[in-house]
């Protein structure tokens, strides 16, 4: 295989390039060739420079820096040394190129050597090859034309920000799923309502506070227990009179929540010793006395009745209830009458 690679090799040189011979036996041959002698404007050329010789002959090949002339170096490779009949054989290749049209030439390119433990480098010159380089255009008329103007290539924008925006989606879609499954575990709908009571919030809480203070609870010593359920009474309350979430709050929050609503020192003062008593026995294990014990229950009634929102029905009907009672203008003068005259 690598006799006939030798053959092909000396063929191609002969016909487009030339071989030289040096003159110590016929040790060292050097030969180079191109694969095209007739190119057009920025055609690639393959140029290749080619050592055979004995392997006593040391040889250094032309490096990348070579001068071609007026051929711009694209690439350069040096092949691994081959052997073939007893004989080593050394490759450059080179792919040029010019964007000049017309007859140019690549010159001669050194190739040193050394015979033997003799030091003394030899040099042989490879030939000339003469390029043809012809226009791209029919003719060469108009054969050099003004550059263009710069093309502006229009950004896709969705080509950078791709993986960005899924990136965000993937995210909001995992934030949703994690919102919904909260939502489910605590049975609350899967978007957050602000739910009114069907009844009044000061008529659900005075029942709730009937039913406890009318309970056996302080009789039996359950007094944490009695404590933490009127608590929840008065934190009910405020969720839905004032739509604070008192229940999920620690008493220094629902104070919080309950200062932006305006309430007034007064009540606001009401709040913070109920729910700070309350507190002292749910958690600091207080005991209080048979007085203590009926001023927070006092407490309780006294913030629902200063803080009830009564709606106009049942106004109109308490005030419609009076008038029936009062007697009428001329009952009163009958009646007065009758006693006078009595």
């Amino acid at each position: 295989m690598m006799k006939q690679t030798v053959k092909i090799f000396t063929l191609f040189f002969l016909i487009s390039g030339g071989i030289l011979q040096s003159q110590d036996d016929a040790s060292v041959m050097l030969s180079s060739g191109v694969d095209k002698n007739r190119i057009h404007l920025g055609d690639l050329i393959q140029y290749t420079i080619q050592v055979v010789h004995d392997d006593s002959v040391q040889v250094e090949m032309p490096g990348f820096a070579a001068n071609l002339g007026q051929f711009e170096i694209r690439n350069y490779s040096l092949a691994e040394p081959g052997k073939a009949g007893g004989k080593i054989i050394s490759e450059a290749s080179y792919t040029i190129t010019t964007f000049f049209t017309g007859e140019f030439e690549i010159p001669p390119v050194a190739v040193s050597y050394t015979l033997g433990s003799d030091s003394t480098k030899q040099i042989l010159m490879t030939e000339p090859i003469k390029i043809n380089v012809e226009s791209m255009l029919a003719s060469e008329a108009g054969d050099i034309r003004d550059v263009k103007d710069p093309v502006e290539i229009p950004r896709d924008w969705w080509q950078r920000l791709r993986w960005p925006v899924l990136g965000l989606l993937a995210l909001l879609l995992v934030m949703a799923v994690i919102f919904i499954i909260r939502r489910y575990r605590a049975g609350k709908s899967i978007l957050p309502v602000r739910e009114t009571p069907a009844r009044p919030a000061h008529e659900v809480a005075i029942e709730a506070l009937d039913r406890l203070t009318a309970s056996d609870l302080i009789s039996r010593g359950q007094i944490k227990e009695f404590y933490i359920e009127i608590s929840e009474i008065i934190r009910q309350y405020i969720n839905d009179r004032y739509f604070v979430v008192a229940l999920e709050m620690t008493t220094t929050e629902v104070l919080c929540g309950l200062m932006t609503r305006g309430l007034g020192e007064e009540i606001e003062g009401h709040f913070r010793t109920f729910l700070n008593r309350c507190d002292l026995v749910k958690f600091a294990k207080f005991i209080p006395s048979e007085n203590q014990h009926q001023e927070i229950v006092k407490l309780a009634y006294q913030i629902i009745d200063e803080t009830a929102v009564i709606p106009e029905t049942e106004k109109t009907g308490s005030e419609e209830d009076q008038t029936a009672d009062e007697p009428a203008p001329e009952e009163a003068v009958t009646q007065k009458d009758q006693e006078v005259v009595s």
